[in-house]
């Protein structure tokens, strides 16, 4: 015959089942409170926005909006009307002329690390130039000296060497800072000379033909040119060696050359 649970018994058991609902709960508000974490707000960097205008770019951090003004005055303080400025950047320009004050104001120049090659000139007057650092807005006064600039040294285009008896064409070119016309002054290398020659307008090619008569390993062609006023410029050179292409000359050229180095 089985045995009725007691009321002790009955007490202990529910006591058990209550334990048991205890930890459950306490668990389950344990996992809740891990689980779900309350609503912070996202804390971002400020982000500064700017839209670049028609010649500035984001590219680099690079802006053109610096700007370069003052006045052109000459050696006793008289402004200077029709002067050019210029300034020069990343293989570009921008450019203003003086008012009849000798005020100026050169824009879009681009704001970075680099310094600014500045130009100043006006027929009459020497050129002036400086390095600048430009910003938003960068003054600088220029003062012109009544004078002539001479043309700048000759660039020469044509063969970098040649044969005796073989008649080669070079082109010389140079520029005036006032577009005044250019005379050149040519010497061959092996003493012929070119005097000054006809007048070219100012960043003209002109044209010449030489032949060299006999073997020359150091021959050296120099030139240098003049404007209408007499103002020389440096000389230009370039060596062009004339040869016949024969091995053992060459050979030894190179001997002779390497020797040279290792002096």
């Amino acid at each position: 015959m089985g045995r009725n649970p007691s009321l002790l018994d009955k007490t202990l058991i529910i006591g058990i089942l209550v334990i048991f609902v205890c930890i459950g709960i306490q668990s389950a508000f344990a996992i809740t409170n891990n689980n779900i974490q309350p609503d912070v707000p996202e804390i971002t960097a400020p982000v500064m926005i700017h839209n670049p205008g028609p010649h500035e770019s984001y590219s680099g951090f690079i802006f053109y909006n610096g700007s370069l003004s003052g006045y052109v005055n000459d050696t006793s303080g008289n402004p200077i009307e029709g002067a050019l400025i210029r300034v020069y950047f990343h293989e570009t320009y921008e450019e203003d002329y003086s008012e009849s004050t000798g005020f100026y104001h050169v824009k879009n120049i681009s704001i970075c690390w680099c310094m600014k090659n500045s130009t100043c000139s006006k027929q009459g007057y020497k050129t002036e130039w400086v390095l600048l650092s430009i910003n938003e807005n960068t003054f600088y006064d220029f003062v012109l000296t009544e004078g002539n600039n001479a043309p700048d040294a000759p660039d020469i285009f044509g063969p970098t060497s040649g044969k005796p008896g073989i008649e080669y064409v070079y082109e010389f070119c140079s520029n005036d800072p006032e577009n005044d016309n250019i005379s050149y002054y040519i010497e061959w290398g092996d003493g012929t000379i070119t005097g000054w020659t006809d007048y070219f307008p100012s960043g003209e090619f002109a044209v010449f033909s030489h032949t060299w008569d006999k073997i020359d390993w150091d021959n050296i062609l120099r030139a240098k040119t003049k404007d209408i006023y007499g103002d020389e410029s440096d000389w230009s050179t370039r060596e062009i060696p004339i040869y016949k292409p024969n091995i053992n000359h060459l050979l030894l050229r190179f001997i002779v050359r390497l020797l040279i180095k290792l002096r």
